[in-house]
This record gives C-alpha cells, sequence and structure tokens, in this order.
C-alpha cells in the first residue's frame, strides 16, 4: 500500500504551504503505523497552485521521520538540476536512511519549467541520459572527468547497488532510452505497447529488462505544455 503527495494549495485554500508540509509529515508517521509501505513524491516548477518543487528535501524529511516506509520520487526532472549536485544529494539520502530511497529520472514536459530554469527543452532527452551516466560513475567514489573537469563525489551510498534509479517516461523514445543505458523503465502511463518495446530493446541489446511501476500519471490541470 502507498500514498502519493504534491501537496498543492490552490490560491482558494484556507491553508498555508506550512501547515501542508507539517501535516504531511504527521500523515506519513500515521502511515507507517497503519502499514502503508510506501511514499511517492512528485516534482513541478513554477505552479500557481504550488506543486512540491523540492521532493529530495521532502524526501530526506519523511525518511527521517518514518522507520520503514520506502520514499520514490516520481519522477525528479533532472534536466533542470546539476547531475553532479542531484548525485550528492541523492547519496546523501541513501546513508541516513540506506535502501529506503528510488529516484525515477524524468525528462519533463512543461514549457515553463524549462523557461524559469534557463535550460534547453530540446535537450532534455539528452540530459537525463548524463544525469544517469553522473550518478552511476559519481557513486563509485573515485574521481572523473565530466564536461571537461575532474569531480570527486561523496559521500558514497550506503551499498554498491543503492540508491535505486529508474528512467521514467510515457514514449517510445524514453524506452528506448532506459534499454540502451541498461536501466529499469518506469512508464508513467499503463501502455502495454510501451513496455514490450522496452523489453524487446533489452533483449536486442543483451541487457535483463527491469520494468517497473506501469502506473498512470495523469497530467495535471491547468499545466501550460
Amino acid at each position: 500500500m502507498t500514498m502519493r503527495f504534491d501537496l498543492r494549495v490552490p490560491p482558494f485554500a484556507d491553508t498555508t504551504y506550512a501547515t501542508q508540509y507539517q501535516t504531511a509529515l504527521e500523515m506519513v508517521d500515521w502511515a507507517e503505523r497503519i502499514g502503508v509501505t510506501g511514499i511517492t513524491l512528485s516534482e513541478h516548477h513554477g505552479d500557481p497552485a504550488g506543486f512540491m518543487s523540492a521532493p529530495l528535501t521532502v524526501a530526506a524529511a519523511v525518511l527521517a521521520r518514518t522507520k520503514r516506509v520506502t520514499v520514490t520520487v516520481s519522477a525528479a526532472l533532472v534536466p533542470l538540476h546539476d547531475p553532479v549536485r542531484l548525485a550528492e544529494q541523492i547519496a546523501t539520502i541513501d546513508c541516513m536512511a540506506p535502501g529506503r530511497l528510488s529516484v525515477v529520472l524524468g525528462a519533463g514536459y512543461r514549457r515553463v519549467e524549462f523557461e524559469m530554469a534557463g535550460v534547453d527543452r530540446a535537450q532534455r532527452g539528452k540530459l537525463v541520459e548524463e544525469c544517469y551516466e553522473v550518478c552511476r560513475t559519481a557513486w563509485k567514489g573515485e574521481p572523473f572527468t565530466w564536461r571537461g573537469r575532474t569531480v570527486l563525489v561523496t559521500p558514497v551510498p550506503s551499498a554498491p547497488d543503492s540508491p535505486h534509479l529508474a528512467i521514467g517516461g510515457k514514449t517510445e523514445i524514453a524506452a528506448r532510452r532506459a534499454a540502451r543505458l541498461d536501466a529499469p523503465f518506469s512508464p508513467a502511463t499503463a501502455d502495454r505497447g510501451l513496455a514490450e518495446l522496452y523489453r524487446s530493446e533489452c533483449v536486442r541489446l543483451g541487457f535483463e529488462p527491469r520494468l517497473e511501476g506501469m502506473g498512470v500519471k495523469p497530467m495535471m490541470p491547468g499545466f501550460v505544455m
């Protein structure tokens, strides 16, 4: 049993952001006591209703508040972030709550978010691939070269196979990307054809398919593409 939070506070609401976020922590405490095993968090920016913009910060708070539940960020909009800083943040959370954090890397789709971040939306697929590769390389704990610079990321995660990363998306391009990277694929829709494409591409490339989720995430009302 899982719960999903986006923590929106629409303009007509009587509550405040502070109350909303503090109540969410009280809810996850209660949820763990009644047997909820997983919490899912999402990310968006520039939403008048205040959609959660810092899911990794919230994930750290949820994991600190609980003992057993897992937290999945689905999806982290990685083109909007520096991949090295993201690798540091995710590894830090994993050290505090070993094996309890999973992150789905998403490309994003809302133009306003890319405009806010000053990121070329046309490069989002390439940036997802770069982030996945940077994280996997960074978490080995050795210096490596990234964009012509020497980088060393600390801390190292709690275990060699942690934290868990997956590639998200709802297009054939995303499915092929996950297969090409030998990464788990977490489709944003229950499209069986998309799942089969991912499986067949993995087999063709000699990788083991690792399909996850298959949940339907509806588009947020009022969002501009």
